[in-house]
């Protein structure tokens, strides 16, 4: 993440790539951030809100000021909403490009939304109460890399915030069929993996695994796994209306998702991607009933000295398992990690 990289909006001149109908932020990045994503991504922030019991977050900070970093911001709903709940609260709500029409145009006096690619050094100054990420599965090729960049913006006791749910990760189940009788849902999310896995991005929830986290260090890891409707098949008012938003979500997005990559990737063709996208909305509109499932990881960064030198002895641990398994005359530098935890600095990141 450089320096131009992470400049307001205000001072950027955007870019406006339109290819087969579709608006995207870049040449490189696979969904779109035109005036359909837009709604879908708007309905999506209400789904998790209904998932989490009204709750924008459920990291456990304690401050009323928080200093906050949302990866990812999209439309930018979850920032302003989390501006007026925490009204003392500082935000840096960051992506790779601006939605025409989102809330993200709104001028606040604590958010500052900014242009950049969290896959680059991360240039902040001041470190985080809260890093936020949402909705990114296939985004980044080293989800390793971006923990520790985490790891090092956060204050000590700083929680991460990351929640996914993935069409190419297995995570919607439908019954229904294809010709050859595989469901096409099953033919379109592999698809999609293939196309990840291509890219070097892979499509699935691996990052959400709870070893992801603490091979970054991180404590004190919580891992929620929600299975929620897709349709108007539930009994209950509360859960139809739900299924009824995940429904449309789930339609508006199949193209989103599939469109760049299967095109690209995949081999593809323009009209067979949507040929396929079609199929799976015929069997999904079918389907009597269907479910998916979103996982959402919080953990903290290690606050006291026992948490933080038991860190130190795990990691020094696992090293003496690898060193005992290699040839002699192989050595590591086993005390690099235990610098990590000394007097922790606060020069970390600010734009």
């Amino acid at each position: 993440m450089n320096r131009k990289s992470t400049r307001s909006y205000s001072y950027q001149t955007l870019p406006r790539i339109e290819e087969n109908g579709r608006r995207y932020c870049d040449e490189s990045y696979f969904m779109p951030n035109d005036e359909t994503e837009l709604t879908r991504l708007n309905i999506v922030h209400q789904i998790y809100l209904i998932l989490q019991e009204g709750r924008l977050t459920l990291a456990p900070f304690t401050t009323d000021s928080p200093r906050i970093l949302d990866i990812g911001t999209g439309p930018g709903d979850w920032a302003i909403e989390m501006s007026a709940e925490y009204p003392n609260a500082t935000i840096i709500a960051s992506d790779l490009g601006v939605f025409d029409s989102g809330v993200a145009h709104v001028s606040l006096p604590n958010v500052d939304f900014q242009l950049a690619d969290a896959q680059s050094e991360w240039t902040y100054h001041e470190p985080f109460d809260l890093i936020h990420i949402r909705g990114l599965s296939g985004a980044f090729n080293d989800w390793n890399a971006i923990y520790h960049q985490a790891m090092s913006h956060l204050k000590p006791g700083g929680f991460i915030e990351v929640a996914d749910t993935d069409p190419g990760g297995d995570t919607i189940t439908v019954a229904t069929g294809g010709d050859d009788g595989t469901p096409y849902l099953q033919i379109y999310a592999a698809a999609l993996r293939l196309s990840g896995h291509t890219s070097g991005c892979p499509r699935d929830l691996q990052h959400l695994e709870r070893g992801a986290l603490e091979s970054a260090g991180f404590v004190d890891v919580n891992v929620i796994e929600r299975t929620f409707p897709i349709g108007l098949w539930p009994e209950d008012i509360h859960e139809k209306t739900l299924g009824k938003m995940a429904l449309i979500a789930l339609l508006e997005g199949l193209e989103a998702h599939a469109l760049r990559q299967l095109t690209r990737l995949a081999g593809y063709t323009v009209s067979g991607a949507r040929e396929l996208c079609e199929k799976v909305q015929e069997e999904v509109l079918a389907a009597k009933k269907i479910t998916a499932r979103v996982r959402i990881v919080t953990a903290q960064k290690p606050n006291t000295y026992a948490q933080r030198r038991g860190q130190v002895m795990a990691r020094a641990m696992a090293k003496v398992k690898i060193l005992n398994h290699k040839p002699i005359g192989e050595e590591e530098d086993e005390d690099e990690d235990d610098d990590d935890y000394d007097e922790e600095e606060d020069d970390e990141g600010e734009e």
